[in-house]
């Protein structure tokens, strides 16, 4: 229901690549394409769709459940809300199933790039897959991914579920395929439809090895087993081999257009439903973090109300009794929902954190507490320009650093990250699961045992329609993770997993 319906026409193996979307059943949209006949389409012709769809579904799920989760926002005052860790299991089918389509209609547009021998479409499809793919396996564990898009065709209708470790293992070497391919000497046919790069390929290719950076990071706590640190250094000492962003000019953000269809998911949304009444209000976490430092960012995201004094979040989590919505700050429609406001899928402070983090756990040489403060500039400065009416003088900047020193910390770097954060899809909930921090306060209202989640469940639909493979699942998280499939299960690369000894 969260997805809009555009209003220009679909190709038509599109709308066969989307068929059953909301289903989660993988054996109504996994058709071969060498069965259709309508797989004369090139490349070219999914990519502005893909773009333009893939995009919105994070979006959506930012707002919706990430900063709920993650105390970045709090919605309403009921007691079955996110932020009191009440998930009903419509919320994770539809992230599984809409995420699955379009890794689906991704690995459709990988399959017709390798008929059209177009290696530069290969591999946007395969790092755009690998984006969705990434994102399930965070929000499930264990995932369809070696046939999870094979049709009826190659005799898979229920695909088996791989465990997170072979999933990941599968994302890097996916990752490290399509850097090989592509080829910044071609021209990218159709170049216009590219809503991310306008066929900039040497920007896709750094968009790719960036990717390549946070799956390797969220990877932290299996170094061990998975050489993570050799491989973050040898990306950082290759930049010829493996380009990464290297500004703001490289992040990979949608600009939308102020004329549908390309507009941004909430630009026809009432201010209602995008903040205050049924939307969403600023937790107490990420506003008292940003107003203790001086952090400019803090105007741009939030608005105080008339009268207020000073800023004030809600408190996340609290008993719906004990709530007060007093004086409390909203989001700012303007710069986050308006139908031009951009949303990035990553951003060139994401790579600065995990190059600081990686020295400070000592994978790589450098001065880690510069690139710190690279990135929360990079950070601010990539708000200010979607802030038009504003501009942040350096010195506010400056004096926003010498408040948020580097000490040397992970836990100071995390923070930091947790507030860039902001706005990017699952990842913040992601690094809090792998690193504990920013340290939470949960409160006395949750539910799910007073844990914040650390997956979600699997889709009913799913369970139905894949029993056998569920149930193989199932039983891995009970013998293997510790758990069921519930809430409170930890997925294989967070630190509780390696604190409970999972291996």
């Amino acid at each position: 229901a969260t997805m809009k319906k555009l209003k220009h026409i679909l190709t038509a193996a599109l709308l066969l690549a989307t068929t059953g979307a909301c289903t989660a059943n993988f054996d109504e949209y996994n058709t071969n394409p060498n069965e259709m006949d309508l797989w004369k389409i090139a490349p070219a012709g999914m990519i502005q769709e893909l773009l333009y769809s893939g995009t919105e579904v994070f979006l959506y799920r930012t707002w919706q459940l990430n900063g709920e989760l993650i105390q970045y926002t709090i919605a309403g005052s009921g007691n079955n809300t996110y932020h009191r860790y009440v998930v009903e299991n419509s919320v994770g089918a539809s992230a599984w199933s809409n995420l699955y389509m379009q890794a689906a209609n991704a690995d459709h547009m990988r399959q017709l790039a390798i008929r059209k021998d177009d290696p530069n479409y290969e591999a946007i499809a395969i790092t755009l897959r690998t984006l969705f793919l990434q994102n399930i396996a965070d929000l499930f564990g264990d995932i369809p991914y070696s046939e999870a898009f094979k049709g009826p065709s190659e005799n898979v209708k229920q695909p088996v579920f791989d465990t997170q470790e072979q999933v990941y293992r599968a994302l890097l070497a996916d990752l490290e395929y399509a850097n090989s391919l592509y080829d910044t000497s071609v021209a990218l046919s159709g170049a216009t439809r590219d809503l991310l790069y306008k066929g900039n390929l040497t920007r896709w290719r750094k968009f790719n090895n960036s990717l390549y950076l946070r799956l390797l990071m969220r990877l932290s706590n299996r170094n061990a087993a998975m050489g993570v640190a050799e491989k973050v250094a040898e990306i950082f000492n290759n930049p010829d081999k493996y380009p990464v962003f290297t500004s703001n000019d490289d992040n990979a953000e949608m600009r939308y257009d102020e004329v549908e269809p390309f507009v941004n998911y909430w630009g026809t949304k009432l201010n209602t439903q995008f903040t205050t009444s049924t939307g969403r209000r600023p937790a107490e976490q990420i506003i008292n973090m940003m107003d203790k430092s001086g952090d400019p960012r803090i105007g741009i995201w939030f608005l105080q109300p008339s009268g207020a004094e000073g800023w004030k979040g809600g408190q996340s989590g609290i008993e719906s009794q004990d709530a007060d919505f007093t004086g409390i700050a909203n989001l700012n429609k303007s710069t986050l929902g308006e139908y031009d406001s951009p949303y990035a899928l990553m951003k060139y402070d994401e790579v600065l954190f995990i190059f600081a983090e990686a020295i400070q756990r000592g994978w790589i040489t450098g001065d880690a507490g510069a690139y710190y403060r690279d990135a929360i500039r990079a950070s601010v400065r990539y708000w200010d320009g979607v802030a038009k009416s504003l501009t942040i003088p350096d010195v506010v900047i400056d004096n926003f650093l010498a408040n948020v020193p580097y000490d040397g910390t992970l836990e100071t770097i995390i923070n930091q990250k947790y507030v860039a954060l902001f706005w990017v899809g699952y990842e913040a909930w992601a690094e809090y699961r792998r690193t504990g921090y920013p340290a939470l306060e949960i409160g006395s209202g949750t539910f799910n045992d007073h844990i914040l989640p650390t997956r979600l469940v699997y889709p009913t639909n799913t369970v139905e329609t894949n029993k056998n493979n569920y149930n193989v699942a199932v039983e891995r998280l009970r013998t293997y993770y510790g758990g069921a499939d519930d809430m409170k299960t930890p997925v294989w690369w967070s630190k509780a997993a390696v604190d409970k000894g999972i291996k």
